[in-house]
């Protein structure tokens, strides 16, 4: 069986490299990158070829290959763009980042190329900023971008100390508030638990009890699998965490280990390896099969609910923050002590009523 997956692993990979320019298999076929694009070098494609993601991104890449190369002056935007993809430093980030990070450069460099960076304004930045406020996440998205291009700058003594137009532009907020990202309350959990494929329902409890981040949860193996513990590196953070197994969890893994044929513990219904995206997908598709689920529960709704059930067991602080980060503790936390507030004056009205 094993000869028959990787002959034909080697089959997909021949095809690839024969159709789809550009591009070549890391690890035996397991990740794609493509590898001409201009200043950069190659860059992480998402699942593998038949994916849509993965088309999709290889059709945007593309694009950009074939694009006629221009002369880049290392005084203008395209030219500190270049250095900093080059640099270290985003070298050192995860394949994911990096492909995130460079979706929003292309756009600043469309947009600020061939501009002075020492000279460039701050209404300058924000009028590309405003040119995209029909979408409020990309346009933040893109004053970070410039923001952490100037103190790169900074760091390396191109501008002088201090020196961040973008430093002070505030968020385009979007109409009618930030789509707010719903904690799962127990009874969905076990309503979803109950009906759920063990395709979806091992990644399910994974974001349960670990409270980890869909990519770091495509991406454990069963060797980070010890039996008490999950050990877990965070992409996001590059922290490497012992995260303690539930129970639960522990004997749902311990049984799915017997038969597993992969490396990583997550898998699709057709046996491959997940990509965010593609489970997203897939517990999309469970949430809007089962009755009684409201379509908006999400992954990081588990995550949410994770940090309340921590709060609630009397972790501390510290301990919580170290597996969710801080920003999801604090929404996590908000929801429980809405939770134990409206409990208490439900107990509160049931003692009345019965003196």
């Amino acid at each position: 069986m094993k000869n028959v997956r990787s002959s034909a692993t080697g089959r997909l990979a021949a095809m690839a490299r024969k159709h789809l320019k550009y591009t070549y298999p890391v690890k035996g076929g397991r990740y794609w990158r493509f590898r001409h694009i201009p200043t950069v070098g190659d860059v992480p494609l998402p699942g593998s070829p038949g994916d849509p993601e993965f088309h999709a991104r290889y059709a945007e890449l593309l694009e950009i290959a074939v694009r006629p190369c221009k002369k880049v002056e290392r005084d203008t935007f395209a030219g500190l763009i270049s250095e900093y993809q080059r640099s270290v430093e985003f070298k050192s980030l995860a394949d994911t980042t990096q492909a995130d990070y460079i979706k929003t450069l292309f756009l600043i460099e469309e947009e600020l190329g061939s501009r002075r960076y020492r000279f460039t304004t701050r209404a300058m930045i924000k009028a590309v900023r405003d040119g995209h406020a029909e979408h409020p996440r990309k346009a933040h998205k893109i004053k970070q971008m410039v923001s952490r291009l100037y103190s790169w700058a900074e760091e390396n003594s191109l501008v002088p100390d201090g020196f961040n137009p973008a430093k002070g532009i505030r968020q385009v907020r979007p109409k009618g508030g930030a789509k707010e990202i719903v904690v799962w309350s127990d009874a969905e959990i076990a309503l979803m638990l109950a009906g759920c494929p063990e395709h979806v329902k091992t990644p399910v409890l994974l974001a349960l009890y670990t409270g980890q981040r869909r990519q770091d949860i495509v991406r454990m193996t069963w060797q980070q699998f010890q039996g008490d513990v999950i050990r877990v590196r965070q992409s996001k953070t590059g922290a490497l965490l012992d995260v303690a197994c539930h129970s639960e969890l522990r004997r749902h893994l311990d049984q799915l280990r017997g038969r597993a044929k992969g490396v990583v513990i997550c898998t699709s219904i057709e046996g491959r390896a997940y990509t965010p995206n593609s489970l997203s997908q897939a517990l999309r598709r469970v949430v809007k099969m089962t009755i009684g689920l409201p379509d908006d529960r999400s992954l990081h709704g588990l995550r949410y609910a994770a940090g309340s059930r921590m709060s609630e067991a009397g972790c501390s602080v510290a301990e919580i923050e170290a597996v969710l980060g801080h920003q999801t503790f604090k929404m996590a936390l908000k929801y429980a002590s809405q939770r134990l507030r409206a409990q208490a004056a439900i107990a509160a009205m049931e003692a009345r009523d019965a003196g």
